[in-house]
This record gives structure tokens, C-alpha cells and sequence, in this order.
């Protein structure tokens, strides 16, 4: 068998190129010194070393000291057979594992619920009061709700406080003392230019979207990926915001 045939082969199960090259040298000379392999592979001898040390840890290759100086020879090539076999059967150990990894979506689904009028309204707010979440973040409040839907409005807000559950709002500066809010309602102002003509409510893992346009929709995204980015933005803003 052609020699290029057998350092291609050696690659290919694991061995780098330097690596075959000081094996197959041990091979060829049998029991030497890493000088002499550093000669017969052209390889520095430092290096050698390095790569000898990496061989012995493998099995591959053993040494004994004469007058204080290591031989080395390399270890019976069936030894190589060997390791593949116990690297075979730690796979082995672990493809369950691995199988049932696979299995497992990369990314998060993103679930995208859209719903349209009153009834939608009220379904939305039903699943926010359902939620173990304590405090809600409101982004762009502009009185939509207030004005088009007051009764709709005070219930929420009522509810806030009989259920105990807080809101934090960034409103509209120029809508200062015009909206309506409970006692566990904390508003802090921004610029009109900032507010968003939709409303944006985060709670939990979810984010409702709310397009005031009538019919009025409303869009409810669960993702824990994108609630957090959400979230991180409202921060943002609420820390810059006025009181």
C-alpha cells in the first residue's frame, strides 16, 4: 500500500498531519529519540515533543529511558483499531441523547394570535388577568381606550386594583393628567414624537399589539424571545421618561 494511501487514511480518523507524520516515523525506525524523528520528519524538535506527548495519551505511543534518555516506539497499529472502537462506544453512550436533542426545535416557536373587534378586546384582557404576572408595561398610551371604549376601560381599571395588579404606562406628554388611571398605575411621560400610534402591552412571555383603527385588532405574540426584547426597549424609555 502506497504511503500517501496510509498518512490519507490516519487523517481521516483523527490524526493531524504532523502527528502521522512523527507515528509513521516511529514506525519505520522503531524504538528512537525525538532527535532523530525531528531529522527524519523535518519536523522542530521541540515540536516533537509536543506531538509525542500527545501520541502517548492516546496509547499510541510508549518509551522506556536508557542512561537518562527517552526512547520512543510507536504502539502496535491494532491499538489504533482499538481506540476507534472505545471512541465508537462512547457514541454510542450518548446517541439517545443526541437523537432526542435533534428532535428538539432550534428556535423558539413563535405563536401569533390575532383578534378583531370588542370581544377580541375583552378575550386579550382576560388572558392578561390570567397570567401570574404582577405588573403589566404599557407602551404608547394615548387615551384610544378611554375615549372609544370608557366602560371597557374603567373595568380594567378596577380590576387592576381588585386583583392587586400593577401597571407601569409611558403616555404621551402632551396627554399629561387627561387619562384616567388607578391607584396601581404609574405613568411616566415621553414626547409625542416617541409614542407609537398602536398601544403595546408586555406581560409574561406575551406582547399585545393594539391597532385602534376601527375594527380594532388585536395581536397577541408569545415568544419569551421577543417579550424580552420588548421588555429591554420599555426599560429603556421608562428610565428616560418624565414623572
Amino acid at each position: 500500500m502506497e504511503i500517501e494511501t496510509i498518512k490519507k487514511t490516519l487523517e481521516e480518523i483523527g490524526f493531524d498531519e504532523k502527528e502521522t507524520q512523527v507515528y509513521l516515523a516511529l514506525a519505520k525506525i522503531g524504538e528512537t529519540t525525538a532527535t532523530k524523528i525531528s531529522k527524519e520528519t523535518n519536523i522542530e524538535r521541540t515540536l516533537v515533543y509536543y506531538i509525542i506527548e500527545k501520541l502517548i495519551n492516546k496509547g499510541l505511543v510508549s518509551f522506556k529511558l536508557k542512561n537518562n534518555v527517552k526512547y520512543y516506539s510507536a504502539a502496535n497499529p491494532e491499538k489504533i483499531l482499538e481506540e476507534l472502537k472505545e471512541k465508537e462506544l462512547k457514541l454510542k453512550g450518548i446517541l439517545p441523547a443526541l437523537q432526542t436533542l435533534m428532535k428538539q426545535p432550534y428556535e423558539e416557536e413563535v405563536k401569533v394570535d390575532i383578534y378583531k373587534g370588542v370581544e377580541g378586546m375583552k378575550a386579550v384582557l382576560n388572558d392578561i388577568f390570567k397570567s401570574k404576572e404582577r405588573i403589566f408595561l404599557v407602551f404608547g398610551e394615548q387615551g384610544q381606550a378611554q375615549k372609544n371604549y370608557p366602560i371597557i376601560y374603567k373595568q380594567y381599571l378596577k380590576r387592576l386594583e381588585r386583583e392587586r395588579k400593577k401597571e407601569n404606562v409611558l403616555v404621551r406628554e402632551d396627554l399629561r393628567g387627561k387619562i384616567e388611571k388607578s391607584k396601581n398605575s404609574f405613568f411616566k411621560y415621553l414626547p409625542k414624537e416617541l409614542i407609537s400610534p398602536v398601544t403595546v402591552l408586555i406581560y409574561n412571555s406575551k406582547i399585545q399589539v393594539t391597532i385602534w383603527e376601527k375594527p380594532m385588532f388585536n395581536i397577541l405574540i408569545t415568544s419569551k424571545k421577543v417579550s424580552d426584547s420588548f421588555r429591554s426597549y420599555f426599560n429603556h424609555f421608562w428610565a428616560i421618561a418624565k414623572k
